[in-house]
């Protein structure tokens, strides 16, 4: 989901959650959880991976 959210950023969550096939809401539960750790921020619409995001990546 991380490299997704990189490689995406600024896709609403639907969007990014249908081409991994889940559901939206369960998507979203999942980015809250690396939001809690540093790993992403939301923006107005969609997401995108923090500095420690891509420090994590590489």
């Amino acid at each position: 989901m991380l490299a997704l959210i990189a490689d995406r950023p600024g896709v609403r969550a639907p969007d990014l959650a249908a081409s991994l096939g889940r559901e939206t809401l369960s998507f979203k539960r999942d980015v809250r959880k690396l939001k809690e750790l540093g790993l992403t921020r939301s923006l107005a619409v969609g997401y995108e991976i923090s500095p420690r995001g891509r420090a994590y990546l590489r």
